[in-house]
């Protein structure tokens, strides 16, 4: 009985230990999205201020209307693109965040897992021992009762 409870406690320990590799490699995934979002916000936002600076440059040596309305149209889907890029960077930061909470947990259930098994274990050699005591005295009172 004692070890099919570690036996089982060893299979939940498995699993559990299984769970926080899995969520360590969501995780790890999840900080690469927000690494590249990042990235890729600050590429859009030097990409938009060098072309306000081009724009800035263009316009003292004049610009026509069509110019002006050209470089502002494109500065402002620029600065469309930076925006989505931003909401993206807070998704994929929110999401980092909830999986190293998940993360977390799955931890403190394979820790407790763990201490689950180590009493079961601790439980079984107990049991152990105590039958090992009870055949040595059976033995011994055996012995003693062919003596008398």
């Amino acid at each position: 009985m004692a070890k099919d409870r570690v036996a089982r406690f060893q299979l939940l320990l498995t699993l559990a230990e299984q769970r926080v590799r899995q969520v360590e490699q969501l995780l790890a995934e999840a900080q690469q999205r927000v690494g590249q979002a990042e990235r890729g916000l600050q590429q859009l936002q030097a990409y938009q201020l060098e072309y306000q600076q081009q724009f800035v440059a263009a316009g003292r040596q004049g610009l026509s209307v069509g110019g002006v309305q050209q470089y502002q149209g494109f500065i402002g889907r620029l600065g469309g693109a930076c925006e989505q890029q931003r909401q993206a960077l807070l998704q994929s930061r929110a999401q980092l965040e909830q999986l190293k909470r998940h993360w977390q947990q799955a931890r403190a259930h394979a820790k407790a897992m763990a201490k689950l098994l180590q009493q079961a274990e601790a439980e079984a050699g107990r049991l152990a021992e105590k039958r090992l005591q009870q055949q040595i005295d059976e033995v011994a009172q055996r012995r003693r009762s062919t003596f008398i």
